[in-house]
């Protein structure tokens, strides 16, 4: 159950996952990082080998909507925290030269290595505690018992074309990871029920 940081909180949480285990694997110089397909242009040309993670999509947890409100510890009722599933579109990106095959070759199993070193990452994590969520020090966003579930996805390949195709460039292999649950928790109590009917008595 967390505040409106939530959102932010769930990627930078992924970037350390990833970037962990990127370093324990001694694959060094790589930027692991949240982007938008904005920066996908200047990342076919990058100089050092890149990690993006694109939210392309944020919906709903059926299975946990429409529950009934709860009572809070302080014996006032409280509504549901709204669960949400964060959907990312994991890219690695080689260092490459123009129009070289050679350097195209090199930079190939530099993203291979990445890709693998990202999905053993999130399969190592795919529980994720209290202890390993992104936090600010000093800003309290997740409650003692918050966690997340990452597990990954198969995208249609003509949903991943759209993709490039969105932002006119050419088709690269990618990862979709889907992360849940990332609950919201309201920040006004419930209304107070409209009176609809009201009787007065008078007592000798």
């Amino acid at each position: 159950m967390a505040d409106w940081h939530v959102v932010e909180n769930v990627g930078r949480t992924l970037v350390l996952l990833i970037e962990r285990r990127i370093g324990e694997l001694a694959i060094g110089g790589v930027t692991v990082a949240l982007t938008t397909t904005a920066a996908f242009p200047a990342l076919r040309s990058t100089s050092v080998p890149f990690v993006s993670l694109f939210l392309f999509q944020i919906s709903g947890n059926p299975e946990m909507r429409n529950r009934p409100m709860q009572l809070g510890p302080n014996g006032q009722l409280r509504r549901q925290s709204l669960p949400l599933e964060l959907c990312y579109f994991i890219t690695a990106w080689g260092v490459r030269a123009p129009n070289d095959i050679a350097s195209d070759g090199v930079a190939a199993r530099e993203e291979a290595r990445l890709l693998g070193a990202v999905m053993q990452a999130l399969y190592d994590n795919a529980e994720v505690g209290r202890s390993d969520l992104f936090e600010l020090v000093g800003t309290t966003v997740w409650a003692p018992g918050d966690g997340l579930q990452i597990a990954m996805e198969t995208l249609p390949v003509d949903q991943h074309y759209r993709i490039w195709d969105a932002g006119e460039m050419p088709y690269r292999l990618s990862l979709i990871y889907r992360v849940r649950v990332a609950s919201l928790d309201p920040s006004l109590p419930p209304a107070t029920p409209s009176v609809v009917q009201a009787q007065f008595e008078v007592v000798p």
